[in-house]
């Protein structure tokens, strides 16, 4: 069987030499193959301090690429993971310590509502979210914290490099997406080549 090796910096020359789909599905297992990479590396530093998942992790990785040349990608980690993912837990909470129930079963007894708690640090105990509850995956909370019928908003916590302790980490990971990438892209590339021609 043949073996190739294509040049990621000729992407545009690829497409007109083989079918445009083939070349964007290489290109784009490439991207995945190593972001995953990448990910398992910030993670093993991210992880020891936070309760966040490595899955998470990984879903906030995305790689840009440069247009006129693709092999200037670029692992970007600037978006703020939402604080849904740091180990949330519902819990009763006052909404005013002066307040009683009226009436019904619970006449007498303090007004409260489900809040939630989430652990960011593993070297911290939980904390409150306050004025957030827990719903359909998210935890929200009032855009104006004194209307309770202003709209309901996502609430975030840090970034993944706020999260990572070094520097030098990011720097590691976005080395190695530039040194992963075009190998990845050539070896799935010459995947497909191959087996649409029936030699796989």
């Amino acid at each position: 069987m043949p073996s190739y090796t294509f040049d990621l910096r000729g992407l545009q020359q690829l497409k007109k030499q083989y079918e445009d789909a083939d070349v964007e599905q290489a290109l784009a297992w490439a991207l995945d193959g190593s972001a995953g990479k990448a990910a398992t590396l910030i993670s093993r530093d991210t992880r020891s301090r936070y309760t966040v998942k490595a899955a998470d992790i990984k879903k906030r990785l995305k790689i840009q690429r440069h247009r006129r040349d693709p092999q200037r990608a670029l692992l970007y980690t600037g978006r703020r993971l939402p604080l849904v993912q740091f180990s949330p837990r519902q819990r009763w909470v006052s909404v005013n310590p002066n307040r009683t129930v009226q009436s019904g079963p619970r006449k007498g007894s303090k007004m409260r509502r489900r809040g939630v708690t989430v652990r960011v640090r593993k070297d911290k105990p939980r904390q409150l979210v306050q004025g957030g509850w827990h719903a359909k995956g998210h935890i929200l909370r009032r855009k104006d914290r004194g209307d309770n019928a202003s709209q309901p908003i996502m609430r975030f916590g840090p970034s993944i490099p706020e999260m990572v302790a070094n520097p030098s980490v990011i720097e590691s990971a976005q080395d190695l997406v530039r040194r992963d990438l075009p190998e990845q892209f050539s070896n799935r590339l010459e995947y497909i080549l191959n087996r649409k021609a029936g030699r796989l």
